[in-house]
């Protein structure tokens, strides 16, 4: 019975040998299936980041020319801007000329009526004072020096009447005072 027991005892032995030797070799393929499956998980991993990556790349490229595109839109529309600008200026200078013009027409018409009206005056002052009317030639003068000044209109150099219409002024209007 002893070497029943030794030969039970080995072969006991044996089969827990075998049983460890099993679950060490089981162990292992778990193991090795837990390798397989986190070098899977990272591979998985390493490829959405490059996927992610070049769907970046893409979106920065793309809002890159979008730049471009709104940034040369930009300096077109400044570039027309300062056109429109100088453009603007041009305008406003020939208007500030054209004004100029305008008020020194106005100026010489309005200095031109004045002269008119007093050569009229003049012209009914010298009919009245020929046909011997003094009456009323004494008020053409009285009107006349009112509107424009006696100094004014003897003055042969100063408007309203100038030269002979003045000499002639000063020569009646003497005669009547």
């Amino acid at each position: 019975m002893s070497e029943e027991k030794k030969k039970n005892k080995e072969k006991e032995h044996c089969e827990a040998l075998e049983a460890a030797d099993q679950k060490l070799q089981r162990s292992r393929k778990i193991f090795v299936f837990y390798i397989i499956g986190l070098f899977c998980v990272a591979l998985g991993l390493i490829l959405v980041s490059y996927v992610m990556q070049e769907h970046a790349n893409q979106q920065l490229a793309d809002l890159g020319s979008q730049l471009t595109v709104q940034t040369d839109a930009a300096e077109g529309a400044e570039a027309k801007a300062d056109q429109l600008q100088e453009m603007m200026d041009t305008v406003k200078q020939q208007l500030e000329e054209s004004q100029k013009t305008t008020d020194e027409l106005n100026t010489t018409v309005e200095t031109q009526q004045k002269s008119i009206d007093a050569l009229e005056q003049l012209w009914k002052l010298e009919r009245a004072y020929r046909i011997g009317d003094d009456d009323t030639a004494a008020e053409i003068v009285r009107q006349m020096d009112e509107a424009y000044t006696r100094e004014t209109l003897i003055d042969e150099e100063a408007e309203p009447l100038t030269g002979d219409a003045a000499k002639e002024y000063d020569l009646i209007s003497s005669s009547l005072d």
